[in-house]
């Protein structure tokens, strides 16, 4: 049985993932997480609607700003590896090195009004507070996956273990998103809900307090 170390990222935004992979010799250490929680980065961009940003998503009405929001995992698996000729791998996990990204783009109408700001401003708010148990949430995430085997299957050795690394890193995903990405979503839809898109009269920060008392 072999060990190595397979270094990836994966990144989620919306419904969309892509993921990137570069290989290192290092060894694993057995039955061990590491996570680090980075700091969220927010960019902040007035537009022109007849310029609009290129890396803005699109608007529906009555939205005039838009805050978009994406979830990252930078994921590193130490593992142990058994060869099945002539074209399948078995992998145990002997250690995860997580780190956790949040990227924060506010888009908002030049001219527009504070209320808007101020709109927008909530909706980060309350991406940030899904995410200050990010540590939590990918541990949680991980901690069924150290010492568990997957089997992958291929045309040849590498695609076997291609096949056994995603499932992998889709496991932790998926566990992880759970715990944030989808429940921030469906706190800002009922916050788009409660101030019909910034448009009512309700304070910001009372309708933040209202989504999240339904799902602390």
């Amino acid at each position: 049985m072999l060990q190595r170390r397979h270094v990836l990222q994966i990144l989620i935004a919306g419904s969309a993932a892509r993921l990137f992979v570069r290989m290192d010799s290092a060894h694993a250490q057995p039955s061990a997480i590491k996570v680090t929680r980075e700091e969220p980065v927010i960019t902040r961009q007035e537009f022109d609607p007849r310029r609009p940003p290129r890396n803005m998503p699109k608007l529906t009405p009555p939205e005039s700003g838009v805050c978009d929001t994406t979830f990252q995992l930078e994921i590193g698996v130490g593992y142990s590896i058994e060869v099945l000729p002539p074209s399948a791998v078995q992998l145990w996990v002997d250690e995860l090195d997580i780190s956790t990204h949040l990227q924060i783009n506010i888009f908002t109408l030049a001219g527009a009004p504070s209320k808007l700001r101020a709109h927008e401003e909530g909706h980060r708010e309350i991406s940030e507070h899904y995410y200050r148990n990010a540590e939590d949430a990918v541990r949680a995430a991980a901690r069924p996956l150290i010492g568990r085997m997957f089997t992958g299957e291929g045309a040849n050795r590498k695609s076997a273990e291609q096949h056994a690394m995603r499932q992998i890193t889709t496991a932790l995903e998926e566990g992880y998103m759970t715990r944030t990405r989808i429940r921030s979503m469906a706190a800002n839809e009922r916050y788009d809900e409660i101030t019909q898109h910034g448009l009512n009269a309700i304070d910001e920060a009372e309708a933040i307090a209202m989504v999240v008392d339904r799902d602390p």
